[in-house]
């Protein structure tokens, strides 16, 4: 059990990028074209947006051994333009989902770039071993950074 009452998963990742957080933002923000770079996310349309919120409609392929699942949700997304944003579950197929992405602008090794870290909490309707779940899902949400993150270096590339 977690502090929600049901099963959930913590999720937390972190990467630098060698471009700026304005750069990184254009990806981030960049909802109708996620399943371009996105793995397992085949489905992503903004419903409705604001100056600083969307509403967006989204659908994962997850799976596991032999198990494949489908995860559709909406979800309002609160953007505070290059620094941080906040995703929360509107409706769907989890019992709660809960995401931050913050950016923060740094220098690594020499260079100069942003430091993207993303944490992360969400509860599935349907059943995903705890000893399992956590793994699983922790290595999905580090496939989804890194291939973000190589999109945000492919763009400032070109």
């Amino acid at each position: 059990m977690s502090r929600l009452g049901f099963p959930s998963f913590q999720l937390n990742a972190r990467q630098f990028v060698a471009a700026t957080p304005q750069q990184a933002w254009q990806v981030l923000t960049d909802y109708e074209h996620l399943t371009e770079f996105v793995p397992d996310l085949v489905h992503s349309k903004v419903l409705t947006r604001g100056p600083h919120d969307a509403m967006v409609e989204q659908v994962s392929q997850a799976g596991f051994l032999f198990m494949s699942h489908s995860v559709q949700m909406v979800v309002h997304i609160d953007e505070q333009p290059f620094s941080a944003i906040d995703v929360a579950l509107v409706s769907g197929d989890m019992r709660h989902y809960r995401a931050h992405w913050a950016l923060a602008e740094t220098s690594q090794a020499g260079a100069n770039g942003t430091l993207i870290t993303y944490a992360g909490e969400l509860a599935p309707k349907f059943f995903l071993p705890p000893l399992v779940g956590q793994p699983l899902v922790q290595a999905q949400v580090k496939k989804m950074v890194a291939a973000v993150m190589a999109e945000i270096e492919e763009r400032v590339r070109h």
